[in-house]
C-alpha cells in the first residue's frame, strides 16, 4: 500500500508515536502537533501526485484555467471600457448643427435668442471655417478635406445648460427652432455606454457563476477519481479509527493545488492575450487621435482570481470526497 498519502495514521502504530489526529485514540497533548504534521505531509504528497501525473494534471489545470480566464477577460474589457468612458466629455454640452447655407445674421439672431433662454448658461458660435480647421487636425481626415472644393460644414452652436442634468424640455425647445437641423448631446452617448457597461457587468457575473461552477465540477471529478483509486487505503485507515476529516485532508490539498494552478494559468492566459492585443488596440486608438491603451489586470484582481481558484478547488475536492465517503459507507453497511 502507498504510505505517502496516509503516512501519519500508519506511523502511529510505532511505540512512542501519537495516534492519528482525528482518530479515536488521539490525545489533547499530541493532537495539534499530529494535525499540523498531517497537513504538511498531505500538502507535499498532493504536490508530488500532481507532478507525477503530469499529463492528467496539465489537462485538468488548463481546462479549468480557461474556464476561469473567460469571465476574467470580460471583466478586463469592462474595466478598459470604463476607463475609456472616463475620457469622454462629461460637461453636458449640447451641439446644435444649423441648416447649411444659413446667413451669419440669422445665425447671430438665433444665438441671441438662445442666450435669453433661462435654461441655457452660455452659447458659443462655431463657424464652418473653425469646424474645418478642427477636422484637419484629425490624421485620417486631412487628405479628404484637402480634396474638397468647398466647405460643406454648417454653423454650429455649442450650448452649455444651466444645469448639468439636461432636461427634456430644453432639448424640445431647441428642436422647435427651424434653423436647427440636428442636435448632439454628449450625455446621451454616455448614458448609452453606461447601459452597455451594465449589461456587460451582468454577463460577467453570470459567466463567473457558470464557468466557475464548471471549473469546480471539473476539479471535483478529478478528485473523485483519485478517491476511488485509493479506496483500499481509505478502508484501512478507517479501520484504524481515522475520521472522515482525516481521510479528506489529502484530497483537499489536491483540490487546493489544482485550483491554485488553474488560477495562475488563467492569469497567464489573460496577460498573454492582452500582450497580443496591445499593439493593434494602440494603433486603432492612435488613428482616432486617442492615447487609449489596454490595462492589464490589477494586483487586486490577480489576488482575487487566485483566491477564487483556491476556493473553487477546495470546495470541489471537499464535495467530491464527502460524497464518495457517504457512498462507500452506504455500500458497506448494506
Amino acid at each position: 500500500m502507498n504510505r505517502r498519502l496516509f503516512k501519519a495514521p500508519l506511523a502511529a502504530d510505532a511505540p512512542g508515536n501519537p495516534a492519528p489526529a482525528g482518530s479515536a485514540g488521539s490525545r489533547d497533548g499530541f493532537g495539534w502537533r499530529a494535525w499540523r504534521r498531517h497537513h504538511r505531509q498531505s500538502a507535499l504528497a498532493a504536490w508530488r501526485r500532481l507532478a507525477r501525473h503530469k499529463a492528467a494534471s496539465l489537462l485538468t489545470i488548463s481546462v479549468s484555467g480557461i474556464a476561469l480566464a473567460l469571465p476574467l477577460v470580460l471583466l478586463g474589457l469592462i474595466g478598459n471600457l470604463q476607463g475609456l468612458a472616463g475620457q469622454l466629455r462629461s460637461s453636458g454640452e449640447i451641439a446644435a448643427f444649423l441648416t447649411p447655407a444659413l446667413p451669419l445674421s440669422t445665425v447671430a439672431t438665433l444665438a441671441d435668442q438662445l442666450r435669453a433662454d433661462p435654461g441655457i448658461a452660455a452659447v458659443k458660435l462655431q463657424s464652418p471655417e473653425q469646424g474645418l480647421a478642427e477636422l484637419k487636425t484629425v490624421p485620417d481626415f486631412a487628405e479628404a478635406i484637402a480634396a474638397l472644393d468647398r466647405n460643406p460644414l454648417p454653423y454650429v452652436l455649442l450650448i452649455r445648460p444651466q444645469d448639468q442634468a439636461v432636461t427634456t424640455d430644453l432639448l424640445k425647445r431647441l428642436r422647435g427652432h427651424p434653423e436647427i437641423e440636428q442636435i448632439q448631446h454628449d450625455a446621451d452617448w454616455q448614458r448609452r455606454l453606461q447601459r452597455v457597461l451594465a449589461l456587460l457587468q451582468r454577463l460577467a457575473e453570470l459567466f463567473m457563476l457558470l464557468f466557475g461552477g464548471g471549473a469546480l465540477l471539473l476539479i471535483a471529478h478529478g478528485v473523485r477519481l483519485e478517491v476511488q483509486s485509493r479506496a483500499a487505503e481509505i478502508g484501512i485507515v478507517k479501520l484504524l479509527g481515522a475520521s472522515d476529516a482525516f481521510v479528506r485532508r489529502p484530497f483537499l490539498w489536491s483540490g487546493f493545488w489544482f485550483g491554485l494552478h488553474s488560477a495562475l494559468f488563467a492569469l497567464v492566459l489573460v496577460w498573454v492575450l492582452g500582450g497580443l492585443l496591445q499593439a493593434p488596440v494602440a494603433a486603432l486608438a492612435q488613428s482616432y487621435g486617442s492615447g487609449f491603451t489596454l490595462q492589464a489586470p490589477s494586483a487586486i484582481m490577480a489576488a482575487a482570481t487566485l483566491a477564487a481558484g483556491v476556493l473553487l478547488g477546495s470546495v470541489g475536492a471537499f464535495l467530491a470526497c464527502t460524497l464518495q465517503l457517504i457512498a462507500d459507507r452506504a455500500r458497506f453497511s448494506s
